[in-house]
C-alpha cells in the first residue's frame, strides 16, 4: 500500500505543473524568510506590547527614536519581501511554465508580474489607483501561483516552441519579444476584465461583508461546530497559501466571550469557573499553535530526529527562531509545507486533536481556560503558561501535545522523504 501511495506522489511530482510549482517555491524561498525575519523582529521586539520588548525592558536602555526608526526599516523590509511575495511568485510560475514548454520565460514572468499588478490595483471614486496588499502578500501566494500558471499556458497558444537560452542575439531577443504578443494580450484582456470585477467588488464593499459575515461568529452565540469549521477552514487555507480573513492564524472568534471570562476573573481574583471555558479560538491559540496554524515547529523537530541530510538540516537551522515564535511562512515554503498533499491530513487533522484533548483537561480541572492577555509575539508554546496566570499543569499540557504532534509528523516526514528520494533517482537516471 505505501509503495503505491510513493508511486502515485512520485507521479504527481514529475508532471509539468508540480515541477514549476517547486521550482517556484524553491527561489521566492529566501525572500520569503528574509520577510519573515524583518516582520518577527519588528512584532516580537520592537512594538511596545511585544514579547521581547517586554521582557528585555527595551525602552529602558534603548533610546525611543532608534526603536521607531528600526522598526520602520524593518517594516519596508517586510514589505518589499513577504509583502510582495505574491508578485514575485506570479513572476517566477509564469517564467518556469513557459520554460519547460521551451516558450520565451522573461516575457512569460513579466506579463504574470503585469497581470497580478492589474489585479491588485483598486481605483477609488476619485480615480486614484490604490495597491490592495491583501493581494500581493503571502496571504494571497495560492492565487499568485495559478495566475503565473495560466499565465505560462497561454505562451504555448502561438505554436511551435521559439525558446533557444543559447540564442542572445538582438535580432533573436526581438523576434521571441514580437512573438509574445499575442500571449501577452490574451493575457492582459482577460486581467483587465477580471480587474473590472474587483474594482466593482471593492466599490460596493462586497468583499468587505463577504468577511462581515464571517466575522459573524464573534458575536458569541454560534455553535462550537461552526466554529470548529472554521478552524478547519483555517488551518485548509493556510495548507494552500491562502491567509483570508484569517491571515497567520490570529482568529478572532469568541471575542466577546474571551472578554467576559477575563472579566469574571478579575472581579473574582482569579478564582472559580469562567463562564465559557471552551472557546474554540482560544483553544486553538494556546494548544494548536505551535510554530504557525499547521503546528510547524512539531514539523520541524520531526524533520530533525528523521533525516541527516545537510540542507534539511541548513533549512531547520535558518527557520528554528521564526517557528519558535510562529512565523513560519519560510518554513512552509521553504520545506515545502504549502500544496504539498503529504502534509495536508496532519495540517488539517492534529489541531482538532489537539484541541479535544486540551479541552478534556479543563473539563477534568487540570488547568483553567486560558484568558489573561498575552504579549504579541509570545511562542506558541508559552500561550497556554501564560493566558492560565502562570498554571504549570497547561504547559506540561502544551509539552505532552506537542510531543504527540512530533510522533503523528514523523511518519508523512519519512513519506515526504522517500517521494524525494525515489525522484531525485529517476531525475539523475534522466539527466
Amino acid at each position: 500500500m505505501t509503495t503505491q501511495i510513493v508511486n502515485l506522489l512520485v507521479r504527481l511530482r514529475r508532471t509539468m505543473l508540480v515541477r514549476a510549482l517547486r521550482r517556484t517555491l524553491v527561489v521566492i524561498f529566501p525572500f520569503v524568510l528574509v520577510g519573515t525575519f524583518a516582520k518577527l523582529i519588528v512584532s516580537t521586539l520592537l512594538m511596545p506590547d511585544s514579547f521581547l520588548y517586554a521582557i528585555l525592558f527595551l525602552d529602558r536602555w534603548v533610546n525611543p527614536v532608534i526603536i521607531k526608526t528600526l522598526a520602520s526599516g524593518f517594516t519596508v523590509l517586510g514589505t518589499v519581501t513577504v509583502g510582495m511575495i505574491s508578485l514575485y511568485a506570479a513572476y517566477v510560475m509564469a517564467m518556469y511554465t513557459a520554460k519547460l514548454y521551451q516558450r520565451d520565460p522573461q516575457m512569460a514572468g513579466l506579463t504574470g508580474l503585469t497581470a497580478m499588478l492589474m489585479l491588485a490595483y483598486r481605483v477609488s471614486q476619485n480615480n486614484r489607483a490604490n495597491l490592495d496588499w491583501m493581494i500581493t502578500s503571502y496571504g494571497n501566494l495560492f492565487f499568485a501561483l495559478v495566475v503565473g500558471y495560466l499565465v505560462g499556458q497561454s505562451f504555448r497558444w502561438p505554436g511551435k516552441p521559439r525558446y533557444q537560452s543559447t540564442n542572445n542575439h538582438l535580432d533573436a531577443v526581438f523576434e521571441r519579444t514580437y512573438g509574445a504578443f499575442k500571449p501577452m494580450l490574451l493575457v492582459f484582456g482577460v486581467s483587465l476584465i477580471i480587474s473590472i470585477l474587483l474594482n466593482l467588488a471593492s466599490y460596493y464593499s462586497l468583499l468587505s461583508q463577504l468577511y462581515g459575515s464571517l466575522q459573524v461568529i464573534d458575536n458569541g452565540n454560534q455553535p462550537v461546530w461552526l466554529k470548529l469549521l472554521v478552524i478547519l477552514l483555517s488551518t485548509g487555507l493556510n495548507w494552500l497559501g491562502l491567509g483570508g480573513p484569517y491571515y497567520n492564524g490570529d482568529l478572532v472568534l469568541d471575542s466577546s466571550q474571551a472578554s467576559i471570562d477575563l472579566t469574571y476573573l478579575l472581579t473574582h481574583h482569579g478564582h472559580g469557573a469562567v463562564p465559557y471555558p471552551y472557546l474554540t479560538s482560544v483553544l486553538q491559540k494556546s494548544f494548536a499553535n505551535f510554530g504557525g496554524t499547521s503546528l510547524t515547529l512539531a514539523l520541524l523537530i520531526a524533520l530533525i530526529f528523521v533525516t541527516k541530510r545537510k540542507n534539511y538540516h541548513r533549512l531547520i537551522r535558518t527557520n528554528l527562531i521564526p517557528v519558535l515564535f510562529n512565523a513560519d511562512h519560510g518554513f512552509a515554503v521553504g520545506l515545502p509545507v504549502i500544496l504539498n498533499p503529504i502534509y495536508l491530513i496532519p495540517v488539517i487533522g492534529l489541531p482538532f486533536i489537539n484541541i479535544a484533548i486540551a479541552s478534556l483537561g479543563i473539563a477534568w480541572h487540570w488547568y483553567p481556560t486560558p484568558v489573561y492577555p498575552i504579549p504579541q509575539g509570545t511562542p506558541g508554546i508559552l500561550y497556554a503558561f501564560f493566558g492560565t496566570n502562570g498554571n504549570w499543569a497547561a504547559l506540561l499540557m502544551t509539552i505532552g501535545l506537542l510531543v504527540l504532534d512530533v510522533i503523528c509528523y514523523v511518519p508523512f516526514v519519512k513519506l515526504a522523504l522517500r517521494v524525494n528520494n525515489t525522484v531525485q533517482k529517476l531525475d539523475q537516471e534522466a539527466d
